[in-house]
């Protein structure tokens, strides 16, 4: 095993004091993964019991009830079929464990590819976030989970508030009149959280979901998807709100991260109906329901995922704040011009 610390922050010697909190064997090997947030360096760990994943968070940024929340909607899905990166028990009988600082998770480790930017993966994605709604609505959780929706936050209108100073700090001072884009993201923001409240949203019924489903947490083996991710942003909300997200990230264009200006903000129309049919193919009355919500429920997750990270450091993990608030205000403004073809489209794909 190699001595040097893992993942910038994941030494040899921590790792081998926590993985003997749970009963896996002998380690054979350690290594560093790469991905995810800074905040939480991950190893893949080898023994002679299997392949796992020790990851580590620090107890300052971390809910402990939203853990033990998150841990027992994998174990719930796993027992049902899912494809789930399981987290493990550890020897006290709990899926942690936690010192002064830190808390450490660890999970299988499971195998597989990413996204290929596939019309048949974005089926499969969309029918198995269906399944995983349908397994998750007969989950019950006895306690209190605080999770925000990103639908009518308040939490993402002061962030656009704040975003400007935040770029300027980044800068050095230079804003170049992105106080004029917030304003103008935050309009937009307000008006879909408006629209959507008088489609009642505020009478649906919530549910457990994923919460960040996108194509960076599912893993594929050819079509197949051989492993789900993350479930970090698991919550109780309405499944329309998943759906939406799920439906822009997957129908969202790529762009190169050196020419942000230029990248697409148009959503690729074979992907959502993809990604659609996939759901509809399990369950489509729902989502028939809520047709007209989803437009602006897509222009509510697009600003608020670029808002708050921008609000706190001036940048989108490694892009200027400023670039990407852009191509927010381009995105958002296109789904708004467009979103009675979007809901006619939807329509036409999950009617049975």
């Amino acid at each position: 095993m190699p001595s040097e610390a893992l993942a910038g922050e994941l030494s040899l010697n921590e790792i081998k004091e926590v993985i003997s909190h749970w009963d896996v064997g002998v380690v054979d090997a350690v290594t560093p993964m790469q991905g995810g947030s800074r905040q939480s360096p991950k190893a893949r760990i080898v023994t002679n019991q299997g392949v796992f994943v020790l990851k580590r968070r620090s107890v300052k940024s971390i809910d402990l009830e939203r853990v033990r929340f998150a841990h027992q909607v994998m174990l719930s899905l796993g027992i049902a079929g899912l494809p789930i990166a399981l987290p493990q028990f550890a020897r006290d009988h709990t899926t942690y464990f936690l010192n002064s600082q830190s808390i450490f998770e660890l999970f299988i480790f499971i195998n597989g590819n990413r996204w290929q930017r596939l019309p048949s993966q974005a089926f499969e994605s969309g029918k198995t976030l269906a399944h995983l709604h349908q397994v998750a609505l007969m989950m019950t959780w006895h306690g209190h989970v605080n999770a925000s929706c990103f639908h009518g936050n308040l939490a993402v209108v002061e962030a656009l508030r704040r975003a400007p100073a935040a770029i300027q700090r980044a800068n050095q001072g230079q804003s170049n009149g992105v106080e004029n884009v917030c304003e103008q993201i935050s309009a937009l923001y307000q008006d879909a959280s408006r629209r959507v409240e008088d489609l009642e949203f505020q009478a649906l019924d919530s549910q457990v979901v994923h919460g960040d489903w996108h194509a960076g947490n599912v893993l594929f083996d050819g079509d197949r998807i051989s492993g789900i991710l993350d479930f970090d942003s698991a919550r109780l909300e309405p499944a329309i709100v998943d759906i939406a997200n799920g439906l822009l990230q997957y129908a969202a264009r790529p762009g190169s991260k050196r020419n942000v200006p230029q990248w697409p903000h148009e959503l690729d129309e074979k992907m959502f109906s993809s990604f659609a049919r996939g759901f509809a193919s399990v369950e489509s009355h729902y989502v028939m329901k809520f047709l007209n919500m989803v437009p602006l429920l897509m222009i509510e997750a697009c600003i608020a995922e670029a808002a708050i990270p921008i609000s706190r450091t001036g940048m989108f993990s490694t892009i200027p704040g400023e670039h990407i608030l852009e191509f927010v205000l381009r995105r958002s403004t296109w789904i708004r011009n467009h979103s009675q073809e979007l809901v006619r489209q939807l329509a036409a794909e999950i009617t049975p």
